[in-house]
């Protein structure tokens, strides 16, 4: 990083990326958040739940760029 400009192109995607889709990345981080509290790591349903949140979200941001869904298999996502 040069005087606040990114150098790295990929870096620079996933930062544009980030800005574009700022709520949902606010939700997965959160959903990150919480588990890593004492009480949730605790709760093995309330850890697998978040874990399906995140993944709902992602696949949400996967979506709005064409990609195909986390756990589509190899072809689908060699055909996207």
């Amino acid at each position: 990083m040069d005087a606040g400009t990114v150098t790295d192109p990929v870096l620079e995607l996933a930062l544009q990326h980030a800005r574009e889709q700022r709520d949902e990345i606010t939700l997965w981080l959160a959903a990150q958040v919480l588990m890593t509290d004492d009480v949730a790591l605790a709760d093995d349903t309330l850890q697998d739940r978040l874990i399906v949140l995140q993944d709902r979200i992602e696949n949400m941001m996967r979506a709005r760029y064409g990609l195909p869904d986390r756990d589509a298999g190899p072809l689908a996502r060699d055909h996207a």
